[in-house]
Protein backbone atom coordinates (compact mmCIF):
# COMPACT_ATOMS: atom_id res chain seq x y z
CA UNK A 1 0.00 0.00 0.00
CA UNK A 2 1.24 3.67 -1.09
CA UNK A 3 1.81 6.43 1.74
CA UNK A 4 -1.04 8.10 0.63
CA UNK A 5 -3.69 4.80 0.20
CA UNK A 6 -2.12 3.94 4.07
CA UNK A 7 -3.24 7.67 5.14
CA UNK A 8 -6.87 7.41 3.51
CA UNK A 9 -7.14 4.25 5.04
CA UNK A 10 -6.17 5.38 8.41
CA UNK A 11 -8.66 8.30 8.09
CA UNK A 12 -11.34 7.08 10.05
CA UNK A 13 -9.41 6.98 13.61
CA UNK A 14 -9.39 10.21 13.85
CA UNK A 15 -7.22 10.42 17.34
CA UNK A 16 -4.73 8.13 16.52
CA UNK A 17 -1.99 10.68 14.65
CA UNK A 18 0.72 11.53 15.00
CA UNK A 19 2.10 14.75 13.56
CA UNK A 20 1.31 18.93 14.30
CA UNK A 21 3.57 20.81 12.12
CA UNK A 22 2.21 24.16 13.67
CA UNK A 23 4.75 26.55 14.93
CA UNK A 24 3.16 27.41 17.77
CA UNK A 25 0.91 24.72 19.20
CA UNK A 26 0.85 21.09 20.70
CA UNK A 27 -0.44 18.90 22.92
CA UNK A 28 1.41 17.01 25.63
CA UNK A 29 0.44 15.48 29.03
CA UNK A 30 2.11 18.04 31.13
CA UNK A 31 0.48 21.08 29.61
CA UNK A 32 -3.22 21.54 30.98
CA UNK A 33 -6.53 22.96 28.81
CA UNK A 34 -7.99 24.90 30.99
CA UNK A 35 -12.15 25.36 31.49
CA UNK A 36 -13.53 28.62 30.88
CA UNK A 37 -14.78 29.24 34.43
CA UNK A 38 -11.04 28.25 35.93
CA UNK A 39 -9.52 31.39 33.37
CA UNK A 40 -9.86 34.44 35.64
CA UNK A 41 -7.35 33.08 38.29
CA UNK A 42 -4.55 32.19 35.59
CA UNK A 43 -2.55 33.97 33.79
CA UNK A 44 0.48 32.52 32.93
CA UNK A 45 -0.03 31.54 29.46
CA UNK A 46 2.99 28.77 29.67
CA UNK A 47 2.00 26.42 32.53
CA UNK A 48 -2.05 26.50 30.91
CA UNK A 49 -1.19 27.35 27.35
CA UNK A 50 -4.45 25.33 25.69
CA UNK A 51 -8.62 26.04 26.19
CA UNK A 52 -11.51 23.24 25.69
CA UNK A 53 -13.82 25.35 23.37
CA UNK A 54 -16.89 22.83 22.38
CA UNK A 55 -15.05 19.29 21.07
CA UNK A 56 -12.17 20.74 20.53
CA UNK A 57 -9.06 22.18 22.42
CA UNK A 58 -6.94 25.99 21.37
CA UNK A 59 -4.33 28.06 22.43
CA UNK A 60 -5.59 30.71 25.15
CA UNK A 61 -2.54 32.85 24.80
CA UNK A 62 -4.51 36.26 23.62
CA UNK A 63 -1.15 37.41 21.75
CA UNK A 64 -1.66 33.87 19.57
CA UNK A 65 -3.71 34.14 16.33
CA UNK A 66 -2.90 31.18 15.53
CA UNK A 67 -6.62 30.01 14.42
CA UNK A 68 -6.12 26.04 14.89
CA UNK A 69 -7.32 23.32 17.39
CA UNK A 70 -4.09 22.28 19.00
CA UNK A 71 -4.83 17.89 19.79
CA UNK A 72 -5.04 14.89 18.51
CA UNK A 73 -7.41 15.35 15.38
CA UNK A 74 -5.62 17.72 14.32
CA UNK A 75 -2.23 16.07 14.62
CA UNK A 76 -3.57 13.26 12.50
CA UNK A 77 -4.96 16.16 9.74
CA UNK A 78 -1.38 17.02 9.69
CA UNK A 79 -0.47 13.33 9.36
CA UNK A 80 -2.41 12.94 6.59
CA UNK A 81 -1.22 16.16 4.95
CA UNK A 82 1.96 15.40 5.46
CA UNK A 83 2.14 11.76 4.15
CA UNK A 84 0.15 13.26 0.78
CA UNK A 85 2.82 16.32 0.49
CA UNK A 86 5.48 13.67 0.24
CA UNK A 87 3.81 11.38 -2.46
CA UNK A 88 3.13 14.52 -4.64
CA UNK A 89 6.25 15.92 -4.23
CA UNK A 90 8.14 12.57 -4.68
CA UNK A 91 9.81 12.73 -1.53
CA UNK A 92 10.17 14.46 1.71
CA UNK A 93 11.90 17.56 0.11
CA UNK A 94 12.38 19.09 -3.48
CA UNK A 95 16.05 20.02 -3.08
CA UNK A 96 17.92 18.09 -5.86
CA UNK A 97 20.85 16.78 -3.22
CA UNK A 98 23.38 14.64 -4.80
CA UNK A 99 23.16 11.07 -3.72
CA UNK A 100 27.15 11.04 -2.11
CA UNK A 101 26.94 14.05 -0.41
CA UNK A 102 23.60 14.65 2.05
CA UNK A 103 23.40 17.16 5.05
CA UNK A 104 25.49 16.33 7.82
CA UNK A 105 23.50 18.50 10.39
CA UNK A 106 18.97 19.20 9.51
CA UNK A 107 16.84 21.46 11.90
CA UNK A 108 12.83 21.35 10.78
CA UNK A 109 11.22 24.22 12.30
CA UNK A 110 7.71 23.76 13.77
CA UNK A 111 8.51 19.98 13.89
CA UNK A 112 5.69 18.58 16.00
CA UNK A 113 5.57 14.78 16.61
CA UNK A 114 9.17 14.22 14.05
CA UNK A 115 7.18 12.66 11.34
CA UNK A 116 9.12 14.31 9.15
CA UNK A 117 12.67 13.88 10.14
CA UNK A 118 11.39 10.71 11.17
CA UNK A 119 10.73 9.85 7.31
CA UNK A 120 13.82 11.93 6.07
CA UNK A 121 15.91 10.39 8.33
CA UNK A 122 14.67 7.08 6.44
CA UNK A 123 15.89 8.32 3.41
CA UNK A 124 19.40 8.99 3.99
CA UNK A 125 19.30 5.59 5.34
CA UNK A 126 17.89 3.81 1.78
CA UNK A 127 20.90 5.55 0.47
CA UNK A 128 23.83 4.33 2.63
CA UNK A 129 23.58 7.68 5.43
CA UNK A 130 23.22 6.81 8.45
CA UNK A 131 25.49 10.00 10.36
CA UNK A 132 23.13 12.78 9.50
CA UNK A 133 21.60 14.09 12.30
CA UNK A 134 18.07 15.94 12.84
CA UNK A 135 17.14 18.72 15.48
CA UNK A 136 13.43 19.24 16.12
CA UNK A 137 11.96 22.57 17.45
CA UNK A 138 8.53 23.82 18.48
CA UNK A 139 6.32 24.88 21.39
CA UNK A 140 6.36 21.57 23.64
CA UNK A 141 7.81 17.71 22.95
CA UNK A 142 5.65 15.69 21.26
CA UNK A 143 7.53 13.39 19.45
CA UNK A 144 8.79 10.01 21.07
CA UNK A 145 12.06 9.22 21.75
CA UNK A 146 13.28 8.78 17.61
CA UNK A 147 16.74 8.10 18.94
CA UNK A 148 14.69 4.20 19.64
CA UNK A 149 14.12 3.97 16.09
CA UNK A 150 17.81 5.03 14.93
CA UNK A 151 17.51 8.72 14.40
CA UNK A 152 20.08 10.77 15.76
CA UNK A 153 17.55 13.30 17.13
CA UNK A 154 17.70 16.54 19.13
CA UNK A 155 14.61 18.14 20.58
CA UNK A 156 14.63 22.12 21.72
CA UNK A 157 11.80 23.21 23.25
CA UNK A 158 11.42 26.95 22.26
CA UNK A 159 8.22 29.39 21.35
CA UNK A 160 8.53 30.00 17.81
CA UNK A 161 6.75 33.50 18.18
CA UNK A 162 9.58 34.95 19.46
CA UNK A 163 12.03 36.53 17.04
CA UNK A 164 15.17 34.55 17.99
CA UNK A 165 15.86 30.89 17.17
CA UNK A 166 17.49 29.35 19.77
CA UNK A 167 20.79 28.51 17.64
CA UNK A 168 24.08 29.20 16.81
CA UNK A 169 24.67 31.21 13.18
CA UNK A 170 25.97 28.91 10.28
CA UNK A 171 24.90 25.84 12.17
CA UNK A 172 22.82 23.76 9.76
CA UNK A 173 23.26 22.37 6.56
CA UNK A 174 19.26 21.89 6.02
CA UNK A 175 16.55 23.54 7.40
CA UNK A 176 12.89 22.73 6.81
CA UNK A 177 9.61 24.38 7.40
CA UNK A 178 6.24 22.85 6.37
CA UNK A 179 3.29 23.97 7.04
CA UNK A 180 3.41 27.35 9.25
CA UNK A 181 1.64 29.61 7.37
CA UNK A 182 -1.24 30.29 10.07
CA UNK A 183 1.49 30.60 12.31
CA UNK A 184 1.89 34.67 13.14
CA UNK A 185 5.98 34.27 13.01
CA UNK A 186 6.16 32.43 10.20
CA UNK A 187 7.79 33.75 6.86
CA UNK A 188 4.38 34.12 5.54
CA UNK A 189 3.60 36.43 8.19
CA UNK A 190 6.54 38.57 9.43
CA UNK A 191 8.42 41.30 8.00
CA UNK A 192 11.78 40.08 8.31
CA UNK A 193 10.63 37.23 6.39
CA UNK A 194 13.52 34.28 5.77
CA UNK A 195 15.98 36.25 8.26
CA UNK A 196 15.91 34.08 10.88
CA UNK A 197 16.21 30.88 9.42
CA UNK A 198 18.93 31.73 7.48
CA UNK A 199 21.24 33.07 10.21
CA UNK A 200 21.06 29.90 11.23
CA UNK A 201 22.04 28.35 8.12
CA UNK A 202 25.62 27.16 7.09
CA UNK A 203 26.52 28.83 3.49
CA UNK A 204 26.01 26.23 0.92
CA UNK A 205 23.35 25.00 3.14
CA UNK A 206 19.78 24.57 2.09
CA UNK A 207 16.08 26.21 2.99
CA UNK A 208 13.07 24.64 1.76
CA UNK A 209 9.53 25.93 2.91
CA UNK A 210 6.47 23.93 1.90
CA UNK A 211 3.07 25.53 2.63
CA UNK A 212 -0.95 25.62 1.08
CA UNK A 213 -2.94 28.65 0.35
CA UNK A 214 -5.97 28.63 2.80
CA UNK A 215 -8.34 30.12 -0.02
CA UNK A 216 -9.69 27.59 -3.00
CA UNK A 217 -9.72 28.27 -6.44
CA UNK A 218 -10.97 26.28 -9.60
CA UNK A 219 -8.40 24.83 -12.09
CA UNK A 220 -9.26 25.44 -15.80
CA UNK A 221 -9.44 22.59 -17.95
CA UNK A 222 -6.34 21.07 -19.70
CA UNK A 223 -4.04 23.59 -17.82
CA UNK A 224 -0.35 23.35 -19.57
CA UNK A 225 2.02 21.61 -17.55
CA UNK A 226 4.55 24.05 -15.75
CA UNK A 227 7.18 25.13 -17.08
CA UNK A 228 11.28 24.33 -16.89
CA UNK A 229 9.70 20.73 -14.47
CA UNK A 230 12.49 18.27 -14.65
CA UNK A 231 10.97 15.09 -16.37
CA UNK A 232 10.85 13.52 -12.98
CA UNK A 233 9.05 16.03 -11.51
CA UNK A 234 6.56 15.70 -14.35
CA UNK A 235 6.12 11.82 -14.34
CA UNK A 236 5.24 12.36 -10.55
CA UNK A 237 2.23 14.90 -11.56
CA UNK A 238 0.85 12.18 -14.30
CA UNK A 239 1.18 8.77 -12.11
CA UNK A 240 -0.19 10.84 -9.01
CA UNK A 241 -2.84 12.64 -11.44
CA UNK A 242 -2.35 16.10 -10.24
CA UNK A 243 -1.12 19.21 -11.87
CA UNK A 244 1.38 21.69 -12.07
CA UNK A 245 1.08 25.07 -12.15
CA UNK A 246 2.75 28.25 -12.69
CA UNK A 247 1.44 31.83 -12.68
CA UNK A 248 0.39 31.70 -16.39
CA UNK A 249 -1.49 28.81 -15.38
CA UNK A 250 -5.66 29.71 -15.83
CA UNK A 251 -7.63 29.33 -12.64
CA UNK A 252 -11.20 30.48 -11.83
CA UNK A 253 -13.31 31.54 -8.57
CA UNK A 254 -14.23 28.48 -6.63
CA UNK A 255 -17.34 27.25 -8.43
CA UNK A 256 -18.21 25.29 -5.34
CA UNK A 257 -21.09 27.39 -3.15
CA UNK A 258 -19.93 26.10 0.13
CA UNK A 259 -15.94 26.72 -0.59
CA UNK A 260 -17.49 30.15 -1.57
CA UNK A 261 -18.81 31.42 1.63
CA UNK A 262 -16.00 29.34 3.73
CA UNK A 263 -13.63 31.86 1.15
CA UNK A 264 -15.18 34.91 2.42
CA UNK A 265 -15.50 33.99 6.07
CA UNK A 266 -11.37 33.15 6.23
CA UNK A 267 -10.68 36.23 4.64
CA UNK A 268 -12.69 38.16 6.69
CA UNK A 269 -11.52 36.49 9.71
CA UNK A 270 -7.62 36.61 8.53
CA UNK A 271 -7.79 40.43 7.94
CA UNK A 272 -9.31 40.84 11.30
CA UNK A 273 -6.22 38.73 12.73
CA UNK A 274 -3.68 40.44 10.18
CA UNK A 275 -2.89 36.99 8.54
CA UNK A 276 -2.79 36.57 5.11
CA UNK A 277 -4.93 33.92 3.60
CA UNK A 278 -2.00 33.45 0.69
CA UNK A 279 1.17 32.11 2.19
CA UNK A 280 2.33 31.00 -0.96
CA UNK A 281 2.76 33.76 -2.74
CA UNK A 282 4.17 36.20 0.41
CA UNK A 283 6.87 33.26 0.72
CA UNK A 284 7.22 33.05 -2.57
CA UNK A 285 8.18 37.07 -2.52
CA UNK A 286 10.27 36.19 0.80
CA UNK A 287 12.71 33.84 -1.33
CA UNK A 288 12.94 36.19 -4.09
CA UNK A 289 13.40 39.26 -1.87
CA UNK A 290 16.80 37.44 -0.59
CA UNK A 291 18.88 37.31 -4.13
CA UNK A 292 21.73 38.64 -2.30
CA UNK A 293 22.03 35.70 0.21
CA UNK A 294 20.12 33.45 -1.62
CA UNK A 295 21.29 31.14 -5.16
CA UNK A 296 19.70 28.47 -7.27
CA UNK A 297 15.72 29.41 -5.72
CA UNK A 298 13.39 27.36 -7.15
CA UNK A 299 9.69 25.96 -6.55
CA UNK A 300 6.73 23.88 -7.66
CA UNK A 301 3.36 24.68 -7.12
CA UNK A 302 1.15 21.40 -7.53
CA UNK A 303 -2.90 21.59 -7.66
CA UNK A 304 -4.46 18.29 -6.28
CA UNK A 305 -8.43 18.24 -7.07
CA UNK A 306 -10.58 17.65 -4.24
CA UNK A 307 -12.72 15.42 -6.10
CA UNK A 308 -13.10 13.42 -10.07
CA UNK A 309 -13.24 16.23 -12.21
CA UNK A 310 -16.20 16.63 -15.05
CA UNK A 311 -13.59 17.26 -17.91
CA UNK A 312 -11.42 14.54 -16.90
CA UNK A 313 -14.48 12.06 -16.76
CA UNK A 314 -15.66 13.20 -20.11
CA UNK A 315 -12.55 12.36 -21.83
CA UNK A 316 -10.87 15.78 -22.00
CA UNK A 317 -8.10 15.52 -19.33
CA UNK A 318 -4.62 15.79 -20.64
CA UNK A 319 -1.27 14.28 -19.46
CA UNK A 320 1.81 16.10 -20.02
CA UNK A 321 2.40 14.36 -23.47
CA UNK A 322 -0.73 15.81 -24.64
CA UNK A 323 -2.71 12.44 -24.32
CA UNK A 324 -6.20 11.67 -22.87
CA UNK A 325 -6.14 11.26 -18.87
CA UNK A 326 -7.05 7.60 -18.08
CA UNK A 327 -9.18 6.67 -15.42
CA UNK A 328 -8.04 7.81 -12.40
CA UNK A 329 -6.23 4.61 -10.48
CA UNK A 330 -6.98 3.52 -7.20
CA UNK A 331 -3.39 5.20 -5.58
CA UNK A 332 -4.74 8.76 -7.48
CA UNK A 333 -8.33 8.81 -6.03
CA UNK A 334 -7.02 8.04 -2.43
CA UNK A 335 -4.63 10.99 -2.93
CA UNK A 336 -7.16 13.17 -3.41
CA UNK A 337 -9.93 11.83 -1.12
CA UNK A 338 -7.40 12.27 1.46
CA UNK A 339 -6.61 15.77 0.24
CA UNK A 340 -10.64 16.50 0.53
CA UNK A 341 -10.46 15.16 4.29
CA UNK A 342 -7.80 17.35 5.20
CA UNK A 343 -9.37 20.31 3.85
CA UNK A 344 -12.89 19.18 5.62
CA UNK A 345 -10.85 18.61 8.48
CA UNK A 346 -9.29 22.60 8.01
CA UNK A 347 -12.94 24.01 7.95
CA UNK A 348 -14.18 22.10 10.70
CA UNK A 349 -11.10 23.10 13.08
CA UNK A 350 -11.68 26.78 12.11
CA UNK A 351 -14.94 26.15 13.36
CA UNK A 352 -15.22 29.31 15.73
CA UNK A 353 -13.55 31.52 13.62
CA UNK A 354 -15.52 31.02 10.82
CA UNK A 355 -18.65 31.20 12.93
CA UNK A 356 -18.18 34.33 14.28
CA UNK A 357 -16.98 35.62 10.38
CA UNK A 358 -20.33 34.09 9.52
CA UNK A 359 -22.57 35.64 12.14
CA UNK A 360 -24.23 32.40 12.08
CA UNK A 361 -25.88 30.77 15.19
CA UNK A 362 -25.01 27.50 16.42
CA UNK A 363 -28.01 25.92 14.18
CA UNK A 364 -27.52 28.04 11.28
CA UNK A 365 -24.09 26.82 11.41
CA UNK A 366 -25.11 23.13 12.02
CA UNK A 367 -27.88 23.37 8.73
CA UNK A 368 -24.71 24.91 6.79
CA UNK A 369 -22.31 22.71 7.77
CA UNK A 370 -24.79 19.22 6.91
CA UNK A 371 -25.79 20.69 3.85
CA UNK A 372 -21.96 21.45 2.79
CA UNK A 373 -21.22 17.45 3.69
CA UNK A 374 -24.00 16.09 1.49
CA UNK A 375 -22.63 18.54 -1.63
CA UNK A 376 -19.25 17.41 -1.57
CA UNK A 377 -19.57 13.57 -0.24
CA UNK A 378 -23.07 12.52 -2.17
CA UNK A 379 -23.88 14.85 -4.81
CA UNK A 380 -20.53 15.64 -6.63
CA UNK A 381 -19.84 18.85 -5.42
CA UNK A 382 -16.53 19.38 -6.19
CA UNK A 383 -16.74 18.44 -10.03
CA UNK A 384 -15.12 21.45 -11.43
CA UNK A 385 -11.84 21.88 -10.51
CA UNK A 386 -11.52 23.26 -6.79
CA UNK A 387 -8.45 21.92 -5.92
CA UNK A 388 -5.97 22.32 -2.88
CA UNK A 389 -2.97 24.13 -3.81
CA UNK A 390 0.59 23.45 -1.97
CA UNK A 391 3.74 24.90 -3.08
CA UNK A 392 7.42 24.51 -1.98
CA UNK A 393 10.26 26.24 -2.38
CA UNK A 394 14.07 26.07 -2.12
CA UNK A 395 17.29 27.68 -2.47
CA UNK A 396 21.62 27.83 -0.69
CA UNK A 397 22.41 30.25 1.15
CA UNK A 398 25.89 31.35 -0.92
Amino acid sequence: MSASSAAFAAAPAATSGSDLHSSTCSTAPTWAATSTSSLASLHDYSNYPLIRQGDRTYLRDPDSLYPLPCDLPEIHRQSLRSLMLMRVFGGPFCTPYPPDRPPKRILEIACGSGLWSSLCHDYFSRLGHRNVSFYGVDLVSVAPDLRKTGVNWHFKRHDLRKPRLPFPNDYFDFVFIKDAGMCPSSPAQQASGLSEPLRILKSGGILEVWDSDWVFRSLLPNPAPARKLASREQETADATATYTFSSATPFTKVQNKFLQDYNSWVEKAFDRRKLTALPCATIGLSFNSEIDVLENIDSRRIAIPLGELRWEREGHGKDSSGGTRKQLTADQLSIRRTALLTVIQMIEGMEPMLMEASGKSRDEWDRWWTAMMADVFHKGGLANGECLEVSAWWARKK
